[in-house]
């Protein structure tokens, strides 16, 4: 074999060896990236929070609520509400549907009072200040004389078990603690609240938060 011939087998399979090489090493590469993107289409599903069937955990349960266009001082406690099925209206005061339907969510309550709860929450980002908002609060207060439904707003706490994605968005809370639902705009009906004090199934709430 002469010395060319020598060279070209030589440059052939060094050619080989270094592909086999190089593809052993991106497969190595792959392996981790790929898991760590896995894992992270996971994270989203992981971070949604509590969802139906979950109980509202004792931190969130016991916390003290400060409530707004109360006097200073004032708060409340879900768990002030233990044994009482409880909705938590997650609004905004830039959310034209979740203000028009204010008056109708104080209306479900003054009928179904003696059984129901009804907590109107704010964790908006774009609500934050808390100035601003209890000053939205009050206002609207003035406005609507009467008005039983009492508002809170702790966003870092609300944040951290809820992560909304809609508003208004209305979290259904048994009396066992445990979330039954979670709904959208027109489900607070009182067919739906009904069905929800009765402890039949309410399969509005199948579609997250």
């Amino acid at each position: 074999m002469n010395q060319t011939t020598i060279s070209i087998v030589r440059g052939f399979f060094c050619s080989k060896f270094c592909d086999g090489i190089f593809k052993i090493l991106i497969f190595f590469l792959l392996v981790p990236a790929l898991s760590a993107n896995r894992a992270a289409a996971q994270e989203p599903d992981q971070a949604i929070g509590l969802s139906v069937g979950q109980a509202l955990p004792d931190s969130l349960f016991h916390a003290e609520l400060k409530l707004l266009g109360a006097r200073v001082g004032t708060s409340l406690r879900l768990a002030d509400f233990k044994g009482k099925p409880l909705i938590l209206d997650f609004w905004a005061s830039w959310c034209g549907s979740c203000i028009k339907s204010l008056p109708h969510v104080d209306s479900l309550l003054k009928v179904n009072g003696q059984e129901l709860r009804i907590v109107l929450v704010n964790s908006s980002a774009r609500d934050r200040g808390e100035g601003k908002l209890a000053l939205f609060v009050s206002s609207f207060l003035k406005d609507h004389e009467g008005f039983s439904v009492p508002f809170v707003a702790q966003p870092e706490l609300f944040s951290e078990y809820f992560k909304i994605r809609r508003l208004p968005c209305y979290v259904w809370v048994g009396s066992d603690g445990r979330i039954k639902a979670v709904s959208g705009y027109g489900t607070l009906n009182q067919q739906n609240v009904r069905r929800f004090l009765d402890g039949e199934q309410v399969v509005i709430g199948k579609e997250g938060m």
